[in-house]
């Protein structure tokens, strides 16, 4: 039986990552039928001062798979931000997936009240793993998989919000 960390935070990291992908597909999709230029969805944003589609996905992935290293007590290893194309955008969605799934839910359960330290931005802070979960990495996930489904409905591809909430929901 899933731990509650594991049930709440990992299935929900996952299924963000889900809906990020198929987000990412349909949209692949659109501008294949409309003849848009995937460049144009690659380097959009939704404003100047902002970053691109592929960092979003860059952001949401590695704090993915922070939560199931930090909740294990393991250093995370570092991830280069380097996608050209819509491929590697799927390509780094599944590593972290697959990170996500191999994490050792026993260990994690071991560590589940220990604490550690994370650096976020300047600043270092101090967290149980359900702590990172619920007031970091959550958070962050979710703003980065929306910020990438506005940044692709900004574009005019068409998404609503079952394309986001479909995942989420389990019926």
């Amino acid at each position: 039986m899933a731990s509650p960390f594991h049930a709440y935070a990992v299935t929900s990291v996952t299924k963000a990552l889900t809906t990020l992908k198929l987000i990412l597909q349909k949209a692949e999709s659109h501008a294949t039928e409309k003849n848009i230029s995937l460049d144009t969805l690659f380097n959009a944003r939704i404003h100047e001062d902002m970053k691109p589609l592929p960092f979003q996905i860059f952001a949401a992935t590695t704090n993915a798979e922070k939560l199931v290293y930090r909740a294990s007590h393991i250093e995370p290893p570092t991830r280069e931000q380097t996608d050209k194309t819509f491929e590697d955008l799927y390509k780094r969605i599944d590593v972290a997936l697959g990170e996500i799934a191999n994490a050792d839910e026993s260990l994690i359960a071991a560590n589940a009240e220990k604490t550690f330290k994370a650096p976020l931005g300047p600043h270092v802070a101090e967290f149980t793993p359900e702590k990172y979960a619920v007031n970091f990495t959550l958070p962050n996930v979710y703003f980065h998989v929306v910020t990438a489904y506005d940044i692709l409905r900004k574009e005019g591809v068409p998404l609503g919000k079952q394309d986001y909430l479909k995942d989420f929901l389990e019926f």
